[in-house]
């Protein structure tokens, strides 16, 4: 790409948009992370008390920021059907040949979908990562998938639903998760004692996780060598000497959350939509009962995001009318597989409304002010990459214009919205650093000191008036043409 229209657009920024200016302060989106990591928001699960909440206040605070209802349906709140199952009893025999091993509370945790579910002589296939492309020529019918977990830059995540999906179309009746090492069993075994599906499940039956200690045991491998094996570019599914034998029984309880949406109409174009996006959910109670610090309260994943759509949606309300319509959308249950943004994209695909940009906000507060702008989703869409790098620069931010970030492009709403071909990218300084990124999925992520108190909004701040200049850019047809 040639440095003169990057050079023009950077020039025009300039001219509109006042250099080092901050409107959004870390005060500000402190007050929401306040109450929407408070403890009497118990977590912010979809379909609790807690979770309650979060929708009434997100609800309530677009529309103090002036924003107009824009659910598909006209009104605040996309609803989304879904359906909880609990875990309730769970036995294991792994076998090999005359050999067999009763596994115990501390060696798996997992559930079904249906009421009691039974799995005889299933043979274990270790289909590495479990991505797609993995599996191909992998025999799975009637056989229990084996995946490595954990995330790291060498062994990019695949997403939950797209790895579940292809295992149920492959024909498995089971899925086991072998855990990262570091991961502490007791969060882990808890986080494999329910699961929430939308609609039609498309996952196999039965779900369960166990140890690394365990692999051995199951594929006669260590999780180190398997790890190994799972990201090498020759990887092969293989079938162990071993077979499971799972007996399971669960409940299951059916609710509706919410997808809360709010708009500013364009003045020229008001089918086409810039839409900004951030899940309001997390993951609710993460420890058992009795345990001193049961809540997992989510203020940087992601009560941080949520608060900079609030405020964004505030200054964007106040100024002029864009060109484009500004949609801001708050999704549910981004923690339980994305589906509330997936099912947000699927309905807009069914209205005239045309999503030409998506800017996803997620965990933004986990670096201090002055880190260069990285980017989830850069290369994918070189208008964007130029607009977004343009803008940071003048606004005084450095760029960081590395892929590296592009690791989490699937763990994040936005894919909701890439992988239906909508331009969809989330620009921050909080993936600029991979070391401090990963120190923060390797710590707080999903445990209960992720709080007010162990967060640093300075850089959310500088990441929120950031939004708010790529929202006027991408709202603008002369400066985002968007065909």
């Amino acid at each position: 790409m040639s440095l003169r229209p990057i050079l023009g657009l950077a020039a025009l920024l300039l001219s509109t948009t006042p250099a080092l200016a901050q409107s959004i302060t870390p005060k500000m989106l402190r007050d929401h992370v306040a109450i929407l990591a408070s403890d009497a928001y118990e977590g912010r699960e979809p379909g609790t008390p807690g979770g309650d909440r979060a929708e009434a206040y997100v609800l309530q605070a677009f529309a103090d920021a002036g924003l107009k209802p824009g659910a598909p349906d006209g009104r605040w709140r996309q609803e989304v059907a879904m359906a909880d199952h609990l875990a309730a009893t769970l036995t294991a025999v792994v076998r090999q040949g005359s050999r067999s091993t009763t596994l115990t509370a501390q060696q798996i945790a997992g559930l079904g979908l249906s009421p009691t579910t039974a799995i005889r002589r299933a043979p274990l296939v270790f289909v590495g990562r479990g991505a797609p492309d993995q599996m191909q020529g992998a025999k799975l019918r009637g056989a229990v998938a084996v995946v490595i977990g954990g995330t790291a830059p060498d062994a990019p995540a695949v997403p939950t639903a797209d790895r579940n999906a292809a295992l149920l179309a492959a024909g498995a009746v089971g899925v086991l998760l072998i855990a990262p090492a570091q991961a502490p069993w007791t969060d882990v075994a808890h986080s494999y004692s329910t699961a929430t599906i939308a609609g039609t499940p498309r996952r196999p039956d039965f779900s369960g996780v166990v140890p690394a200690s365990l692999a051995e045991t199951l594929l006669g491998r260590s999780a180190a060598d398997l790890r190994k094996a799972a990201i090498a570019p020759d990887f092969r599914p293989f079938r162990a000497k071993t077979t499971i034998d799972v007996a399971a029984t669960g409940t299951t309880r059916r609710y509706t959350t919410a997808n809360i949406v709010g708009m500013i109409p364009g003045t020229q174009r008001p089918n086409e939509a810039v839409l900004l996006s951030a899940h309001w959910d997390h993951i609710g109670f993460c420890r058992p009962e009795g345990a001193p610090d049961r809540i997992c309260n989510g203020a940087a994943d992601n009560a941080s995001g949520t608060a900079i759509l609030i405020e964004i949606a505030r200054v964007l309300a106040k100024g002029p009318r864009p060109a484009r319509s500004l949609y801001f959308v708050a999704t549910t249950a981004e923690e339980k597989g994305l589906i509330g943004a997936d099912a947000y994209a699927a309905a807009v695909a069914e209205t005239p409304l045309k999503i030409v940009a998506n800017l996803n906000i997620d965990t933004a507060a986990i670096v201090p002010t002055g880190m260069p702008v990285a980017m989830v989703g850069r290369g994918n869409f070189p208008k964007i990459d130029a607009i977004v790098d343009a803008t940071a620069r003048s606004i005084g931010r450095n760029v960081d214009t590395d892929t590296e970030a592009n690791i989490m492009i699937q763990r994040q709403d936005g894919w909701a919205f890439g992988k239906r071909g909508i331009p969809a990218v989330m620009a921050t300084g909080s993936v600029s650093d991979m070391k401090r990124l990963f120190a923060y999925l390797d710590g707080p992520y999903h445990k209960p000191n992720d709080d007010l108190a162990h967060i640093d909004l300075s850089g959310a701040a500088e990441d929120a008036d950031l939004h708010v200049a790529l929202a006027r850019a991408l709202a603008d047809p002369i400066r985002y043409p968007a065909n």
